[in-house]
């Protein structure tokens, strides 16, 4: 069932996703009993103890699903505060009239790392950019500019989607998407409620 689910869930990392354009949804799967038309009547479900990320995720994946036309019902406003549990959403589920859950979750973060040579580069400054040399030399004169040597680091979080059907408890959809430089919830959320709304047949 639906809090068997639930209760598989980890927290969700304290910076869930990134700045427009980042968030990709890399593979998914949909069950064959499962159709696009289907989408509605849904909770959003963001699991983490910070309220205020809580917030801005449910809020705008539910927006961009309203967008949609599709009938969405963000956890906070019908559970409160308090960080969802098996027990409070299971509570809500058997009261209402949802039909999905989607529920994203925090599956690990990966940093590669690249090395990115020095770079020595010469520029003709010219007369008319003067430097306290060229005043002398009327033919201008040459700048030389050096970057040293330096290793670029990023970090890619994974985060795994999942659609149930509140009725039968049944997985009807899973996806996992991969983001870069956590720092924006409000667009990383509608990147990915967009991408899996596109996704879904």
């Amino acid at each position: 069932m639906i809090r068997t689910a639930m209760a598989s869930l980890s927290l969700l990392c304290g910076l869930l996703l990134p700045g427009c354009g980042t968030t990709n949804l890399t593979d998914s799967w949909q069950s064959p009993k499962f159709q696009s038309k289907q989408l509605s009547d849904v909770l959003v479900v963001g699991v983490t103890p910070n309220k205020t990320n809580r917030i801005l995720f449910e809020k705008s994946f539910a927006n961009a699903l309203q967008d949609k036309g599709i009938t969405v019902t963000a956890s906070y406003d019908v559970i409160g505060s308090a960080t969802p549990t098996k027990d409070s959403v299971g509570a809500y589920l058997a009261k209402s009239n949802i039909r999905y859950v989607i529920v994203t979750q925090y599956g690990g973060k990966e940093t590669t790392k690249e090395y990115v040579p020095e770079s020595v580069r010469t520029y003709y400054t010219g007369p008319y950019y003067p430097s306290y040399g060229s005043y002398w030399n009327r033919n201008g004169n040459t700048t030389t500019m050096t970057r040293e040597a330096y290793v670029s680091t990023k970090s890619k979080v994974i985060l795994t989607t999942s659609i149930y059907d509140v009725k039968t408890g049944e997985l009807m959809w899973v996806g996992r998407s991969s983001t870069f430089d956590p720092g924006s919830l409000t667009n990383g959320a509608n990147d990915l409620a967009k991408s899996i709304v596109r996704s879904i047949k």
